[in-house]
């Protein structure tokens, strides 16, 4: 609380210059259409991807855990701390690498990171194999989403308020994964919930050719 109260303080006392508004504001239907354009539509596709491999791992890391390693829930809690503590050293860390290494070789570090991890999570039997599987996801999805906005700013410089608003509704890809990890974890168990956030990676690296 205090920090946001600081934060907020700090943020009022800044000047920031805006630009003019330019003709009239733009209508739900035309962000929609904005879809259309084939890189905002991958950039969405692939916010979505992101979102849900987030939200993904932290309901099922513990699930497995606990199924192969014989953890009680209250220690197999300790995977979703685990991997918000590789994702904040990855969000900072992330700053650095994104100004001094090119956009897209980082970008397929972090997804191949992110493979690594799949891989880990759907054959890993013994704790080590397992924790590192959660830590390589958690550091190679940090930094996802701000490249991934980015790139969908620069495809369509005149309209960035409505591309960002397209953008972050690609966060209901964190309701549609679960959904999916669900029916899929009920039909083969906890290594169907992998195969959905598999694919999701696959995506990222179909979608990496178009980052700048």
């Amino acid at each position: 609380m205090v920090i946001g109260v600081l934060a907020t303080l700090l943020l009022s006392s800044t000047s920031i210059k805006e630009e003019p508004i330019q003709g009239k504001a733009s209508s739900f239907v035309d962000c929609v259409k904005l879809l259309g354009e084939p890189i905002v539509l991958l950039s969405f596709l692939g916010i979505m991807c992101h979102v849900g491999i987030d939200v993904g791992t932290n309901t099922t890391a513990p699930k497995i855990l606990m199924d192969r390693l014989g953890m009680t829930l209250a220690e197999a809690g300790y995977a979703t701390s685990l991997y918000f503590i590789f994702r904040t050293a990855g969000c900072l860390t992330g700053s650095f690498f994104l100004r001094v290494m090119n956009n897209k070789l980082f970008f397929l570090i972090s997804i191949t990171m992110m493979a690594l991890s799949m891989c880990g999570l759907y054959f890993g039997t013994s704790k080590a194999v397992l924790y590192a599987a959660i830590a390589l996801v958690g550091y190679g999805n940090s930094n996802v989403f701000s490249m991934v906005f980015a790139r969908a700013l620069q495809s369509v410089p005149e309209k960035q308020n409505e591309v960002s608003g397209l953008m972050i509704m690609g966060l209901f890809g964190g309701t549609v994964f679960p959904l999916l990890m669900g029916f899929a974890s009920d039909a083969v168990g906890q290594v169907g919930a992998v195969l959905v956030m598999a694919a999701g990676v696959v995506y990222l690296f179909a979608y990496a050719p178009r980052m700048k």
